[in-house]
């Protein structure tokens, strides 16, 4: 197992991280944690307003920069400053370091990209079955090389994590695995099919959609369950119409993750044209 990477966060970081958790963890709910740069402040604001809305009362908000950290005092905001080389790489790699202390620190939580819209609360569909480890929404078809064995993806844009030994041990493995290529949704679906990771599909009603590039991924519409023998855990998908990440959107839809390019302006652009966008 990979050695424990919580020497790696600044004291600074733990330290505001056990001050945050204990003041915001909702006793018996996972706590949704989200980070952002001052640049995606705009994206931040909206996931709040939409988090609010939903009836969240309270993210766990890691400022990734100086710039933001302060954008969010004068608003009145709580945050736990941290930070990165400014680099996309960086930011996915550090977050992989807050993943793994909170896991160890016995924290259930479910991680949101600011752009991952919740139109409703998708805790008590992701955390409802308590033998569930980990549950992940669907991406399309990054990384290719799982998409080639699998059919889809698990996407980090929405995953809900039960705290215990052995989602600890495994956010050690992606903080080690990430720390090499830089990108943590590579690294999660890479070390689970490396893991042995096998999907219980038998049964299940499935479909394909058509990614933006045109290549098919699978969907299920029914959580599917796999479990990974090298790491002990329950892994989940959720359906791809519960948190789509294409325009098709249901009336049953929990969380709303356009596909779309990493610039934040277009971002924006893209959340006000889908209606998931509040000013």
């Amino acid at each position: 197992m990979a050695s424990s990477g919580h020497a790696e966060l600044p004291a600074s970081v733990r330290h505001e991280l056990a001050r945050a958790v204990a003041k915001l963890a909702p006793a018996g709910e996972a706590l949704p944690v989200i980070f952002a740069t001052d640049n995606f402040a705009p994206l931040l604001k909206n996931w709040l307003r939409h988090a609010r809305a939903a009836g969240v009362e309270s993210s766990l908000v890691i400022a990734m920069d100086p710039a933001l950290s302060d954008r969010l005092d004068r608003a009145g905001i709580a945050s736990v400053r941290h930070g990165f080389d400014g680099t996309f790489g960086d930011l996915w790699y550090q977050r992989t370091l807050v993943f793994e202390w909170l896991a160890g620190q016995g924290v259930d939580f479910i991680h949101s990209d600011a752009d991952a819209v919740w139109l409703r609360d998708p805790r008590p569909f992701c955390c409802a079955d308590a033998s569930f480890d980990l549950m992940f929404s669907q991406g399309t078809n990054y990384p290719t090389e799982i998409w080639r064995r699998w059919g889809f993806v698990l996407c980090c844009g929405l995953f809900a994590v039960r705290a215990n030994p052995a989602t600890t041990a495994f956010f050690a493995a992606v903080r080690g695995f990430a720390a090499g290529v830089r990108d943590d949704q590579v690294a999660v679906n890479a070390l689970l099919l490396q893991s042995g990771l096998l999907w219980q599909d038998a049964g299940l009603d499935s479909y394909e959609l058509a990614a933006p590039n045109g290549q098919a991924f699978t969907c299920y519409r029914q959580v599917l369950s796999g479990f990974s023998e090298g790491f002990g855990l329950r892994i989940g998908l959720l359906p791809h119409h519960r948190a789509p990440r294409l325009p098709i959107v249901g009336i049953d839809a929990l969380v709303r993750h356009p596909v779309g390019p990493n610039d934040p302006m277009a971002k924006a652009a893209l959340l006000r044209s889908v209606g998931c966008w509040t000013d």
